[in-house]
């Protein structure tokens, strides 16, 4: 059997390598913000709508929609005036260790 290092003894000095703790946290953000984004494209695309007819519905371009679609958003509005576009709502939750509480939704009119 081979013998690989335990995941303690070996990530400070990955994190390290890496730019330390805030550079791994920046990064992870930066990869669920892509994943985020991929999921919404996939909802637009199984709803039949081009970005263009999203863009329209949201009153932006479509190269916004692609920036929001490639995880590059900047506010929880532009999420949340996406997903109302494809006819859903955000929600927002606060998590505390084990507890949830979902927040109200939004709702926006805004451009």
């Amino acid at each position: 059997m081979t013998n690989f290092p335990k995941w303690s003894d070996v990530r400070a000095d990955i994190v390290a390598a890496s730019g330390g703790e805030e550079a791994v946290a920046e990064a992870r953000r930066r990869n669920q913000t892509y994943i985020d984004g991929r999921r919404l494209a996939e909802r637009r695309r199984s709803l039949g709508l081009s970005q263009t007819e999203v863009a329209d519905l949201m009153g932006v371009t479509k190269g916004r929609i692609s920036q929001i679609e490639h995880g590059d958003v900047s506010t929880v509005e532009a999420i949340a005036r996406y997903v109302q576009a494809l006819g859903g709502r955000l929600q927002v939750s606060a998590v505390f260790g084990d507890d949830q509480y979902i927040l109200g939704g939004t709702d926006t009119d805004a451009a």
